[in-house]
């Protein structure tokens, strides 16, 4: 795999100590995430921290003034006092820094969001907006379903928005150029919220199975880059196991890997593919080859093979996460686990040691490992066309560029390397999955739901039937959004 110069992470550490003396979701059916290819879309945490321009405040005195921000319930953004908590105060640094240096406070109006709940959380702001009375500055919502109702002309433009500089490094270029339709981007992500942390994709793995099983060392596989989903999926049906010896897999039985619809597709990515490609900034559906057709194959097969893969649409439960799937990997019954980095939180208390690795590559072939971004289930952040664009450009900028200095090294270094990590090697792996983040803007819209048809596929015999019979819908539904997105101002 080919890196670029030194991580920016260990700068980001060293920064935030220099600095201290200063300052699962989704609707049921239909996708959370957002994917990408590697040659357009890859987001990395390498960056010109070293060379690149310094934040600097805008010469616009906006002294005195407040931003009411209309945000959901599962954002992390909005963070009133310390407790104590690493992530928790970082954000509460960041915020109070922003706040000092541009003079301004923030209050939020903090309401559901999330599924059922988003319809009544987007009609208080859309009702604001209508009515022209600037009741909210900034918002913040759920990013998989704000992204189709962002085409109705109620957010600002952030492409053009002098206070934003989405060159400076920190914003990761890639996902802003993911973001783009032509111009045009009305929704932005990134270090403003943890969330975008939370929900890069990672492969946790038992090291004790592994070790009793004497496979061979899954790290050295990686640096060697013989890492692969068909490798994965050889260790992952021989881990398998009926436990209780009554000829059907269960709940308290052995497993070779975890999974749940939207996995497929993680592992599709992982695979290097993406189901949109951009031409002159404007995306293109790019599905009907042979190299998505088998990344598919590989994908589906493992993720659903009920013998192997603890599904977790196969149980039933109060809750089938807190119930059955966690405590099988945390009791030590499944070698492998696919999700997001929150989840090292429920992992940190297990006896017996896991470690962290990126997904696995289609081929030995393939040049870098690739981490999935289910950024739809992102806190995103818009600016409503009632409000100041400049005032609120400029918060939008010191938020990000804070958060680079202050809340990237505190989730990454502190949080993960340090107090969850198991081994230097998974900190290793770790600075491999955020080399490679990616993000598809295809599962951000899922326009005209094919995304979320190719998670709800449990064989490989239909991927071809599938895609025919959606594409002709979803390209139309995309070239609205394109039609929408022109017409912005």
């Amino acid at each position: 795999m080919e890196t670029k110069q030194k991580s920016c992470l260990a700068i980001l550490l060293a920064a935030l100590l220099a600095s201290s003396a200063l300052a699962s979701c989704g609707d049921s059916g239909t996708p959370a995430v957002t994917t990408s290819a590697p040659d357009n879309t890859k987001t990395d945490t390498t960056t010109e921290a070293e060379t690149g321009p310094a934040y600097k405040k805008p010469d616009k005195d906006f002294s005195g003034q407040n931003l009411n921000i209309l945000i959901w319930t599962d954002s992390r953004f909005p963070v009133e006092e310390e407790t104590g908590d690493v992530i928790n105060d970082a954000v509460f640094e960041r915020n109070l820094t922003v706040q000092d240096t541009l003079g301004v406070t923030f209050t939020y109006d903090i309401r559901p969001g999330l599924v059922s709940d988003y319809p009544e959380w987007l009609n208080v702001l859309n009702a604001s907006i209508l009515a022209g009375d600037d009741s909210y500055q900034l918002a913040g919502g759920y990013g998989y379903r704000l992204a189709k109702d962002s085409l109705g002309g109620n957010f600002h433009n952030l492409k053009t928005n002098p206070y934003i500089g989405f060159t400076n490094p920190w914003w990761p270029s890639n996902i802003i150029e993911a973001a783009d339709l032509g111009g045009q981007m009305t929704l932005c992500f990134e270090n403003i919220d943890p969330t975008y942390y939370d929900v890069t994709y990672a492969m946790y793995f038992n090291k004790k199975l592994a070790d009793d099983y004497g496979f061979e060392n899954f790290y050295d596989m990686v640096k060697r880059g013989t890492w692969t989903i068909d490798r994965m999926t050889e260790f992952a049906k021989q881990a398998a196991k009926d436990l209780d010896g009554d000829g059907v897999m269960g709940e308290k039985d052995q497993w070779g890997n975890i999974g749940e619809p939207l996995n497929t597709y993680a592992f599709m990515v992982g695979c290097g593919v993406a189901a949109v490609k951009k031409v002159d900034d404007i995306p293109e559906f790019d599905m009907k080859n042979e190299h998505f057709y088998d990344a598919f194959t590989k994908a589906v097969n493992l993720n659903r093979d009920d013998k192997v893969t603890m599904f977790s649409d196969n149980f039933k439960a109060a809750d089938v996460w807190a119930d059955i799937i966690d405590p099988a990997f945390t009791e030590g019954r499944v070698l492998f686990n696919t999700a997001g980095l929150v989840r090292v939180t429920v992992f940190r208390a297990m006896e017996t040691n896991f470690g962290i690795l990126p997904l696995p590559k289609y081929d030995e072939s393939q040049k870098e490992y690739n981490s999935m971004v289910s950024i739809g289930c992102a806190n995103s952040i818009a600016i409503p066309a009632t409000a100041d664009a400049e005032r609120c450009g400029a918060v939008i900028e010191a938020l990000s560029a804070e958060g680079y200095y202050t809340l990237t090294p505190a989730y990454y270094d502190i949080v993960l390397k340090t107090k969850n990590a198991r081994d230097d090697a998974s900190s290793e792996m770790l600075d491999i999955i955020f080399d490679n983040r990616i993000f598809d803007i295809a599962y951000m819209f899922d326009w005209g739901g094919i995304i979320g048809s190719i998670n709800g596929l449990k064989t490989d015999g239909k991927i071809s039937s599938t895609i025919d019979s959606k594409l002709k819908a979803a390209e139309k539904e995309l070239e609205k959004t394109l039609t929408a997105y022109a017409e912005l101002e």
